[in-house]
């Protein structure tokens, strides 16, 4: 059978081969958005700090609670986009997006949207609840081949190897 051939009749497994590249695209991506994120935070620490106290759902102690999560996101963010850790990264950060959720942006969704169907469909739109989805994709499928935790497990494998098959 001709390449193009075996192309054309098995277009879902060849494309899986590439499933790394989207998979190190978004974890890019998220791990620059936290990253960016944090930098944000740790630039304006009292802002950040009078956002929390402000929030639909106040944290308390904001200003020992702002500089913390800022260096979280900041350190998970590096440890996403690199691809160290990424299960507990993931994890962590998805952490923080269920607080955000909780504090910041589900209670002024149900004030505007009382209706069940519409607040649903409004915060499934909000961009914390689908960095929620792509971190819990990230805690199940971890860094994926182009990550520094591929590269130790390929370093490790030949150690626990008893050479046989």
């Amino acid at each position: 059978m001709s390449l193009s051939k075996k192309f054309c009749l098995q277009p879902a497994e060849n494309l899986g081969k590439f499933a790394y590249l989207p998979q190190l695209v978004l974890r890019v991506s998220v791990g620059f958005m936290f990253l960016s994120g944090a930098v944000g935070k740790l630039a304006d620490l009292d802002g950040f700090a009078g956002a929390l106290r402000e929030a639909a759902m106040p944290l308390p102690l904001a200003g020992v609670v702002a500089p913390v999560l800022a260096a979280v996101e900041l350190v998970a963010g590096v440890a996403l986009m690199l691809g160290i850790g990424t299960r507990l990264a993931s994890l962590v950060l998805g952490v923080t997006m269920v607080g955000a959720l909780i504090t910041t942006v589900a209670p002024p969704l149900l004030d505007r949207y009382p209706n069940p169907w519409t607040w649903l469909s409004n915060l499934f739109y909000q961009p914390e609840w689908l960095l929620l989805g792509l971190l819990a994709w990230f805690v199940c499928v971890g860094g994926g081949r182009l990550s520094v935790d591929a590269w130790v497990q390929r370093r490790r494998a030949p150690e626990s190897d008893s050479g046989t098959d």
